[in-house]
């Protein structure tokens, strides 16, 4: 009867030492790295071969006022509703841009109210560049630049990233949505400004400064973040970008959650 006993307390010791093995296990599975699904089809997205951007070209020429504008129009995107949306927003944008800048370019030459022949042209250029279209991602970077002389320009960039499998806008927080991850930016930003330290305001950023990002753009196994002209460098620079190779960020992540 003692004997019985024993056995059955032996088991029960097994049985408990088993669960507390599988907790553990559990414990150290969940602990592991896993990739964030949007890096995993930037660094080897398939093409999206139905895709296509083509080029439509507006231009205007008077004696004070030029302009000419590249507008991206998407096509192959089965969802119509996306489809709409993207060529109108980059359509009606653009448009509207060159409108403003050159009704207040007019505004602006009427105060001078000098002699015909002396007022300055000026001129406005709208280009776009595809980054990145793979993985069911499109990357898209337009850039606006108004200015009299290729010496006194101004500019500045919109990006917009979609997910075309859902839709949606691809936020700054879909793509760094853990500390780690916003860590391992920070890291490599401050490192490349460490290579040029004249170029910037500052010698490091924080973490909180990454909220000051005003935008980023996709390509290859790459993001690409930048900041506002002025924000962390001076205006002569142009705009601050700084990259993140996604490859070397897994396996940095990786060796960071083993060595836990």
């Amino acid at each position: 009867m003692h004997l019985a006993k024993r056995r059955i307390s032996a088991a029960i010791l097994v049985i408990c030492l088993l669960t507390v093995g599988l907790v553990l296990t559990a414990e150290k599975t969940q602990a592991e790295y896993r990739v964030n699904p949007y890096w995993y089809r930037i660094i080897g997205g398939r093409p999206n071969w139905d895709v296509i951007v083509l080029d439509r070209v507006r231009e205007k020429d008077s004696p004070y006022y030029c302009s000419r504008l590249s507008i991206p129009v998407i096509h192959g995107i089965k969802d119509q509703e996306l489809y709409d949306q993207l060529n109108t927003m980059f359509y009606e944008g653009i448009v509207h841009f060159d409108h403003e800048i050159e009704t207040n370019t007019y505004k602006y030459l009427e105060e001078l109210d000098g002699p015909p022949e002396q007022l300055p042209k000026y001129t406005t250029e709208v280009n776009y560049k595809v980054n990145y279209n793979s993985g069911g991602i499109l990357s898209l970077t337009v850039s606006f630049s108004h200015y009299l002389d290729r010496h006194n320009k101004s500019g500045f960039m919109e990006t917009v990233n979609v997910d075309l499998t859902t839709g949606r806008i691809i936020e700054f927080t879909d793509l760094f949505a853990t500390e780690e991850e916003r860590g391992v930016l920070l890291k490599a930003i401050n490192s490349q400004i460490k290579q040029n330290p004249s170029a910037y305001f500052v010698s490091e950023i924080e973490a909180g400064d990454l909220s000051s990002i005003q935008s980023f753009y996709i390509t290859e196994n790459h993001i690409i973040v930048y900041f506002d002209l002025n924000a962390i460098g001076p205006y002569t620079t142009g705009i601050p970008e700084f990259w993140l190779e996604l490859s070397a960020a897994v396996n940095e992540l990786r060796q960071h959650y083993e060595g836990r």
